[in-house]
């Protein structure tokens, strides 16, 4: 290796004339100098590690693998360390953001898929209040008189007999009655009530209307690109030799 160009593999490499200036993992450390929080969020990170796919060191070791004899594009191992960490923490922001929506979890064959719910609470309230009055009165009066004389060929009356003129016998009956009655009614009712009324409405699949399932699986198939091989060719612009 010269003060000019050197290639990666150089740096680790122990040849018969000099010791390696490095050892293989401080070298893939150079391209683990970041931190995930600082691109994603830890819901984010979660979703991205959780199937052990991908990682921080493996992503290392397949950079120095895939430049393993490529040609520094700086004159010395102290200018590549920097723009190596340089490079990385400038392209990470948007191929972490396409590694996280590689990892999404959702059927390529839908188009819909979402759940309406709807919830309303109705509370009522009732109150009857009620008052009824009746009255009624009766009057009523009778009298009778029974005249028995001997001697029809003569005429009595009430006033002849009360007068003192006679007759064989004499009956008199007079009478008098009143009634009244009065009723008061009042009457009062309540009640409360609740109820609930839930509506659910849910849609998956295919709508059917402008997506088709061919054009889901050509979608697909473009999300579902190799990532790395983005990342490794604007790395191969930033930090080696583009010899053709």
């Amino acid at each position: 290796m010269n003060n000019y160009t050197f290639r990666l593999s150089d740096l680790f490499l122990e040849t018969s004339f000099s010791p390696p200036l490095y050892t293989r993992e401080e070298i893939e450390g150079w391209f683990m100098d970041y931190d995930l929080s600082d691109f994603l969020t830890s819901e984010q990170i979660g979703q991205i590690t959780k199937y052990n796919v991908w990682s921080k060191e493996k992503l290392a070791k397949d950079i120095v693998d895939y430049f393993y004899m490529s040609e520094s594009a700086y004159e010395t191992p102290a200018l590549f360390k920097h723009f190596a960490k340089v490079t990385m923490n400038t392209l990470l922001e948007s191929y972490l953001l396409k590694v996280y929506t590689k990892f999404l979890e959702y059927d390529p064959l839908s188009s819909v898929d979402y759940v309406e719910e709807y919830t309303r609470t109705i509370d009522s309230e009732a109150k009857n209040t009620g008052k009824s009055n009746s009255s009624s009165s009766s009057n009523s009066s009778s009298s009778g008189l029974n005249v028995n004389s001997d001697t029809p060929q003569g005429q009595i009356n009430k006033t002849d007999i009360l007068n003192g003129a006679y007759a064989s016998s004499t009956g008199a009956s007079e009478g008098e009655a009143e009634a009244r009655q009065e009723d008061e009614t009042n009457t009062e009712s309540q009640g409360t009530g609740k109820s609930l009324e839930k509506y659910t409405h849910s849609m998956k699949g295919d709508n059917g209307v402008i997506v088709t399932n061919q054009y889901l699986v050509r979608e697909f198939r473009e999300l579902a690109v190799n990532l790395n091989e983005e990342l490794f060719k604007e790395i191969k612009k930033r930090l080696f030799m583009c010899i053709y």
